[in-house]
């Protein structure tokens, strides 16, 4: 029996008034969400009537002083007043943001400012020059056997490293850094004819290989300039905190290495002499292993440092070099190493020193020089320790050791009192900071980075400012006001050393803190945009929800009349049967 049309019609009905409620709540739920928009919207306000920026003070053209907005630009690197400099620290490192080509050109120069600028001026002349660019640690690899122009664009860390062998071309480290975990060598292996330079490593090497560096470890007619190494190195032989075993015609310069540097390991018979006296000959030094290979080899080492310490097990150790036999000059280079000799006298190693009742070359900057060569020491200073463990019967201390004929010193300075080379007065070398010697740099880059390497020389390092946010005032403030970064100055009087001072709006009268009136204009103008748009939605989920409203009154209205009509049938038909 089908249905009459008075209940198909209550049935669709019944059907339209279920998409109605389900409508209805929808568009509830989506006023509930207006309404916590609304919220947020406020909230955001509020915080924009609290919003600050920091401001520091300007001298005007006519002498008068008013406030600008302060970015990193417009206060890192200004007088605060005749002595002090404005720095911008992290408050976790210690350290400075500065842009990334500072950072880059101090972690790559040896500390000082002439290394520094130098350095710069050559980051700065690789920036135009035709180079393969090296982003990757197999690129890296692929270096070996090779030649060309090559730079270095990233950072890279490298794990059970062996070396590149024998590079014959341009390698431009850019002023980054590369970390070796672990492996047998440094940087490079063996190099021939090549030039290293813009370059620091951080070496982690314990090996018992015969030449171990923290850059490379046996270097012929090579010229390494503005190259940095650090970390820890333990090997056998011959080893150097910057360079192994240099031959040939080479020149270092700008150069330093704070590697740790340890002689722990020989190899008897190792090919050095005819006999016994050779088996357990080591070179180590601070800086250099051994430099030059007899008459043939003519190198120049200027403006380079050692800082780390240097031990040894064997023989020939110094803070700056370990053996010198070559034409060697040496122009205004320091050494800071603590030298230690760990010879005791006892054992197969030291044999042929007890037989003969010689003794360990112990060196605060050159363990010791070949008969007959020419050396030449210009305006260096030693500056370190040296000292010996065990019977001290075995070491011979002193702070540059020689054979004939006496080398040429002119002005070394050492600071142990049995020398006898001493010219007593420690060698200051005068900043350049002429223009000529720095081709690729103005005078204002000249001075923006003489403020950059105070700031840098102060914190031991940088962080690298993002480029895009040294003009911005919100990035500035925000790292400040969030306790990230620190407001410091440095005092770079004459007087007295280098000191930090941290400094805030609070107590530095050359800054303050004012409203942020245009962040507080946007924030007015986003707030009336954001309420116009939900009352907008509003106003219609309302007008929706009201026809709804009526439609579902409709429905209840013409489903009560259906139901009255149905009920009148149903009756109407019983009375018709009965």
């Amino acid at each position: 029996m089908g249905l009459s049309s008075s209940q198909a019609r209550l049935l669709t009905l019944t059907g339209r008034m279920h998409d109605i409620e389900y409508k209805a709540q929808k568009l509830e739920a989506q006023k509930l969400k207006l309404a916590n928009d609304s919220r947020k919207v406020y909230e955001n306000y509020l915080n924009a009537l609290d919003s600050v920026k920091i401001q520091s003070k300007v001298l005007e053209s006519n002498g008068s002083f008013s406030y600008a907005d302060a970015t990193y630009n417009r206060l890192i690197g200004t007088k605060a007043n005749d002595n002090a400099i404005y720095i911008l620290r992290d408050v976790e490192t210690g350290k400075a943001y500065v842009p990334e080509e500072y950072k880059c050109a101090y972690d790559a120069s040896n500390k000082t400012l002439n290394g520094f600028l130098k350095t710069f001026n050559s980051i700065k002349s690789g920036e135009s020059a035709s180079y393969t660019s090296i982003t990757s640690v197999e690129q890296l690899k692929s270096l070996s056997n090779s030649s060309g122009n090559f730079r270095l664009d990233c950072d890279l860390e490298l794990s059970n490293w062996d070396g590149i062998q024998d590079f014959r071309g341009t390698f431009d480290g850019n002023g980054h850094t590369i970390t070796i975990k672990n492996g047998d060598n440094g940087l490079f292996y063996s190099t021939n004819g090549a030039t290293i330079k813009n370059i620091a490593v951080d070496v982690n090497i314990d090996t018992t290989t015969n030449y171990t560096a923290g850059l490379i470890s046996i270097a012929e007619n090579t010229t390494v300039e503005n190259a940095s190494t650090s970390g820890n190195i333990k090997s056998g032989l011959v080893v150097g905190g910057l360079i192994g075993y240099i031959k040939g015609n080479a020149e270092i310069s700008n150069c330093e290495s704070s590697a740790n540097v340890y002689c722990a390991y020989v190899s008897p018979n190792n090919g050095y002499g005819p006999d016994e006296e050779y088996d357990f000959r080591t070179y180590t030094g601070g800086f250099i292993g051994c430099a030059g290979s007899g008459s043939s080899s003519t190198i120049t080492i200027s403006d380079c440092a050692s800082k780390g310490d240097v031990k040894s097990e064997y023989w020939y150790i110094g803070g700056f070099t370990g053996y010198l036999r070559g034409t060697i000059t040496m122009n205004n280079c320091e050494s800071y190493s603590n030298v230690l000799a760990n010879c005791n006298g006892n054992g197969d190693n030291f044999k042929y020193i007890i037989e003969t009742n010689t003794y360990q070359k112990v060196s605060t900057f050159n363990g010791e020089t070949s008969t007959n060569k020419i050396i030449t020491v210009n305006n260096c200073n030693a500056m370190g320790t040296a000292s010996a463990n065990g019977d001290t019967r075995y070491s011979y201390i002193d702070d540059f050791s020689w054979f004939h004929p006496t080398p040429t010193f002119n002005n070394f300075y050492s600071t142990l009192d049995s020398s006898t080379i001493s010219s007593g007065t420690k060698n200051i070398y005068t900043p350049d900071t002429n223009p000529s010697s720095y081709p690729n740099l103005t005078e204002d880059d000249i001075e923006k980075a003489v403020g950059m390497f105070l700031i840098l020389d102060q914190t031991k390092g940088g962080v690298c400012v993002p480029e895009e946010m040294t003009n911005s005032v919100e990035w500035f403030t925000n790292i400040v006001n969030s306790g990230n970064a620190l407001i410091s100055q440095v005092d770079i009087s004459n007087e007295k050393e280098y000191s930090i001072y941290d400094v805030s709006v609070a107590i530095d009268t050359n800054l303050r803190e004012v409203q942020d009136e245009q962040y507080l204009r946007k924030a007015e103008a986003q707030y009336e945009a954001d309420m116009r748009r939900i009352d907008m939605k509003d106003r219609k989920y309302d007008i929706d929800l009201a026809a709804l409203d009526n439609e579902r009154n409709a429905i209840k209205s013409e489903m009560e009349t259906l139901k009255t009509v149905a009920k009148d049938n149903v009756e109407r038909t019983f009375k018709l049967f009965s």
